[in-house]
């Protein structure tokens, strides 16, 4: 049973489909809604891949664990955005990565049946959400070309300043203010350090006036300076 979604506008997977449409594709879908606790598994490594997945409230954590206990995390799902994609079209049989809730979070289970079998009344919903879905591809491909970019900074100083240079160009207006969606362990996670060599690192740039770093916040203190180290 799927409540009623709020702003089906601002999500792009609805983008151009009228509110009765993704309802209808909603019964047409067998699309169910489910509520997590705060550390659970959407799904985990090594499952099947059965749904794609919308996040109607909170955030979710993707993340790749180890043997040696190491977590590498990929990137943060929000409210409006799906996760799950990248295996709809692909032959994988088995989720290569964690889905985790942080904190309270709701989500649509989407079957993938939906998006490979066309009913017979050719639906233009049905079309629509496609061409959407395709679109969200390729915004996520480009999101891990540039986590690959960010990688591929040779210091760990490098890796922060770039991260931090991108985090202001993607919001969109002229700040200096980052604010942070991960905890310190999950940026290092995603930074491919340890928590102590992020916090010593963000320390010796503050002593530097290059930034300035509280616990839910990054501000830039010195941009042209950060733009120099890459």
């Amino acid at each position: 049973m799927v409540e009623n979604i709020k702003d089906c506008d601002r999500i792009h997977l609805f983008r151009d489909i009228r509110k009765e449409e993704i309802e209808k594709m909603f019964r047409c879908s067998k699309t169910v809604e489910r509520s997590f606790e705060d550390g659970k598994y959407i799904f985990r490594q090594g499952g099947t891949p059965r749904n794609l997945f919308l996040v109607l409230e909170g955030s979710v954590m993707i993340s790749k664990d180890f043997a040696s206990g190491k977590r590498d995390v990929l990137f943060i799902v929000g409210q409006g955005d799906v996760f799950g994609e990248m295996f709809l079209f692909s032959d994988a049989g088995a989720y290569w990565y964690d889905a985790i809730a942080q904190g309270k979070v709701k989500v649509l289970e989407i079957p993938w049946e939906f998006f490979y079998c066309f009913c017979s009344n050719a639906c233009e919903h049905h079309r629509m959400i496609t061409r959407n879905m395709l679109e969200i591809q390729s915004e996520k491909n480009f999101a891990m070309t540039r986590k690959l970019h960010l990688l591929s900074g040779t210091t760990l100083r490098e890796r922060i300043a770039l991260w931090l240079i991108e985090q202001t160009e993607d919001d969109g207006v002229d700040s200096d203010i980052v604010r942070l969606a991960m905890n310190r362990e999950e940026l290092a996670d995603y930074l491919g350090t340890t928590r102590p060599s992020l916090s010593r690192e963000l320390m010796k740039m503050q002593q530097e006036h290059l930034i300035e770093a509280d616990k839910n916040t990054i501000r830039i203190v010195d941009r042209d300076a950060l733009q120099m180290l890459y």
